[in-house]
């Protein structure tokens, strides 16, 4: 018997659509749900593989993101 994760990471990408569409081709992901926003945003979702979810998100402009270590993308 498997048991559950309990970490569920949170990963935020540019063209979430095109990841979420991605990381299922490309790694067997499942989606469990999408909430789409507007102009093509995904809002939130959550994608299984096994045991395990996923959180899949576009990201948003006030977002600080890391740029290099130590380094972020100016907003």
């Amino acid at each position: 018997m498997s048991t559950p994760s309990d970490i569920y990471p949170s990963l935020m990408y540019d063209d979430a659509p095109a990841a979420i569409e991605w990381l299922c081709r490309a790694f067997g992901f499942t989606r469990r749900f999408v909430v789409e926003g507007p102009g093509d945003r995904v809002e939130h979702s959550e994608l299984t593989l096994g045991t395990g979810v996923s959180m899949v998100s576009s990201s948003k402009p006030e977002d600080r993101r890391l740029k290099s270590q130590g380094e972020y993308w100016e907003s």
